[in-house]
């Protein structure tokens, strides 16, 4: 472990890396979105405005602004410099549970309730709302070319026209829950995540390549490193594991968290993970196996 950052007054959601990976945004319970050095962990900014815990965490990709996702329904966008609040979305009537930007930076994608809803990011207007799941979506994910995205919910990921919205597929697989959702920096692979297990499934085609087991509980959060070689998990088990690729072979199992992992996020350059948990601290890992 590099270094432990605490400061949230309640456990920690969500986190997400700059583009620069100079610093680091997390969410709690709290109800706050703050922003740390990452070299140092020293609090940068703390974030006010929404009224109920924030679940999900997102940086532009130009590192100018943040998003967030909340309980109380709305998407909020943040200057990651002075902390104003530049915009609240409101369309959402459940509580909001996963934000991203789009790869281009001009579109915001939130998921919560049984809908996505794509949003664009200049003018705030609401631009697609995505139907089909039959149960509340937890996790979101666009293609690396922005023109889809993949959202789990219930038993069920499904595949997305980003601009037309239209739904493109479906894969089952999982007998519970899916809580997490990852693509390939190229892709062609896509990760889930379930209760004691990962799948991972080609991105062209929505076959089922192969289950990952090692983790005790629900898998809250995954990510790949930018090169594809290694995919990162968190846990309710405590932990945060390490995996090939490829193969899908467990390289690494990181203890040190006092409970649950919420989630889990890759530095820019590959060489730093990060992981945010109940017990209310940010930790910083080697993310090398």
């Amino acid at each position: 472990m590099l270094e432990i950052i605490a400061g949230h007054e309640g456990p920690v959601e969500s986190v997400a890396w700059s583009p620069d990976g100079r610093r680091l945004v997390s969410g709690s319970e709290d109800r706050t979105v703050r922003v740390w050095e990452a070299e140092t962990g020293a609090g940068q900014v703390c974030l006010r405005g929404h009224e109920k815990v924030v679940r999900s965490v997102s940086c532009s990709p130009d590192g100018r602004r943040i998003a967030s996702g909340a309980e109380d329904a709305t998407v909020r966008v943040w200057d990651i410099e002075t902390g104003a609040e530049l915009a609240c979305l409101r369309g959402h009537v459940d509580e909001v549970v996963a934000v991203a930007y789009s790869p281009d930076g001009r579109k915001i994608a939130s998921g919560g309730g049984k809908t996505l809803r794509i949003w664009d990011a200049q003018t705030w207007a609401e631009l697609r709302c995505l139907r089909g799941h039959r149960m509340g979506v937890y996790s979101l994910a666009w293609s690396p070319e922005g023109r889809q995205i993949v959202s789990g919910g219930g038993q069920t990921l499904r595949v997305w026209d980003a601009v037309g919205g239209a739904e493109l597929g479906y894969m089952l697989g999982h007998r519970m829950g899916i809580w997490a959702v990852a693509l390939s920096p190229d892709g062609h692979r896509i990760v889930s995540g379930g209760f004691q297990s990962i799948r991972l499934w080609r991105g062209e085609t929505g076959e089922e390549v192969r289950v990952l087991h090692g983790h005790e509980s629900l898998v809250d959060s995954l990510a790949y490193s930018p090169d594809g070689k290694r995919i990162f998990s968190a846990s309710a088990d405590g932990t945060v594991r390490i995996w090939d690729g490829k193969s899908g072979e467990e390289l690494k199992c990181l203890r040190g968290h006092d409970g649950p992992v919420t989630s889990v996020v890759c530095s820019p350059d590959g060489r730093r993970l990060a992981s945010g948990s109940a017990d209310k601290t940010i930790r910083l890992w080697d993310a090398g196996a």
